[in-house]
């Protein structure tokens, strides 16, 4: 049980996020969320326990702007937040480089990268004045493997471990923590239907990124900084 901690949830009403939110409203923390569909937000709101601590702000995270009105409300009416979970972000497959489209190049950095910076530029700014936090990011096995026909996608999440590590640097002498898991496919109802012939035993589940995210949002983990989580599941 947590006291009185504000865990922001970016993503939160995604296959994985929703996963995530349960894990931390069951925790006892006040949880604030983003959403572009209001009606999908009420909707799971709805249908979990613990709802009445669960808050959710309309955010475009590739919105400079829209980042800045998401955090402010948030400190107005929750109050400072100690701990992000950067869950948000996107995939496209596309072929090899020379087939990679200038357009869907700029939207997987905008949409995995930018999004990033913004939502944790923000979360940073905020932990610095009130004492310190808990950041954790969400990267991708590509970010390592950086396999054929993936560039766009795995440029991007190289880049969100590099952020991630230089916060956790920048972070050290204001009681920041960041960290980044790297999952390999998560086991999610878009995945399944985006791949219905693989074998989705193989893959790392929502719940198993929930409990590692629980443990480094707390304080059984407050020596962890700078940490690549690898969940790779079976593949």
């Amino acid at each position: 049980m947590t006291e009185d901690r504000i865990v922001v949830i970016t993503g939160g009403t995604g296959g994985l996020g929703r996963v995530v939110v349960e894990k931390f409203l069951a925790g006892g923390d006040t949880v604030a969320v983003n959403f572009r569909n209001e009606a999908k937000f009420q909707q799971m709101r709805a249908q979990l326990p613990g709802a009445e601590r669960l808050h959710g702000f309309p955010a475009d995270l590739t919105s400079e702007q829209s980042v800045q009105a998401f955090f402010n409300q948030i400190e107005e009416k929750l109050g400072m937040p100690r701990v992000l979970l950067q869950l948000a972000g996107g995939f496209w497959m596309g072929g090899d480089i020379a087939e990679t489209p200038l357009d869907q190049w700029n939207a997987m950095l905008q949409t995995n990268l930018t999004a990033t910076f913004l939502t944790v530029r923000e979360a940073f700014a905020r932990m610095k004045r009130s004492g310190g936090g808990v950041i954790v990011t969400i990267a991708a096995q590509a970010a390592l493997t950086l396999p054929a026909g993936l560039a766009a996608y795995s440029v991007s999440k190289a880049g969100v471990v590099a952020l991630t590590e230089t916060l956790a640097r920048e972070g050290l002498p204001f009681n920041v923590r960041a960290n980044v898991i790297l999952p390999s496919i998560i086991d999610t109802p878009a995945n399944r239907q985006s791949m219905p012939d693989a074998d989705s035993s193989q893959w790392v589940t929502p719940r198993q990124i929930a409990d590692a995210l629980w443990l480094l949002a707390g304080p059984e983990a407050s020596g962890i900084n700078q940490t690549r989580v690898c969940m790779f599941g079976k593949l």
